[in-house]
């Protein structure tokens, strides 16, 4: 076995590793809420997605990795623990852009405040939000494992978002039209 297939074989029996020690934490608490009748944080959820669409990104990628890069990663648990740990983080700054409406349409989840009236408006209550339908959470669960997967994309977006801030026009909105008389 030359030395590239060794590496790749290091790092994906690490990946399988690490996904497995993320699942076998996630199945039994998911189980114990579900059957419990206790409610699973979106965020976590949320976290959990992007946390798997991160190490199913980097499975991916495995095979295009340059020969520095793969050894990298063959010889560093943080390195192959990086991709996932961003998935996640990026997975929660998406969830963020649905809570604040700053993304929202058809393709994206809704969400509600869980006391409307209710106490105060403490940082808290940012993460005290439920969709009101199965599809809105399939939807957070969807592109949370994007944001994971594909850590371009919640980075696109955020690029858009700096752009229209600092008054760039938006390529997707139509032309100003000049005054009629």
């Amino acid at each position: 076995m030359d030395e590239h297939a060794k590496q790749l074989k290091i790092v994906s029996d690490r990946l399988v590793w690490a996904l497995g020690i993320l699942v076998a934490i996630a199945i039994p608490g998911g189980l114990y809420a579900y059957y419990g009748h206790h409610l699973i944080p979106t965020p976590l959820a949320v976290l959990f997605a992007g946390f798997v669409g991160g190490f199913v990104g980097i499975q991916r990628r495995l095979k295009d990795l340059s020969g520095p890069d793969l050894a990298l990663m063959a010889n560093s648990w943080v390195s192959i623990l990086l991709s996932p740990v961003a998935g996640a983080i990026l997975s929660e700054i998406l969830f963020l852009l649905f809570v604040s409406g700053l993304l929202s349409g058809a393709l994206f989840p809704n969400f509600k405040p869980d006391f409307p009236n209710g106490p105060g408006h403490e940082l808290k209550t940012l993460f005290e939000v439920h969709c009101d339908t199965p599809a809105d959470y399939a939807k957070i669960i969807f592109w949370s494992f994007i944001a994971g997967f594909s850590e371009k994309f919640v980075t696109n977006i955020m690029g858009a978002l700096e752009s229209r801030a600092d008054g760039e026009p938006d390529p997707d909105d139509p032309p100003p039209q000049p005054p009629t008389a």
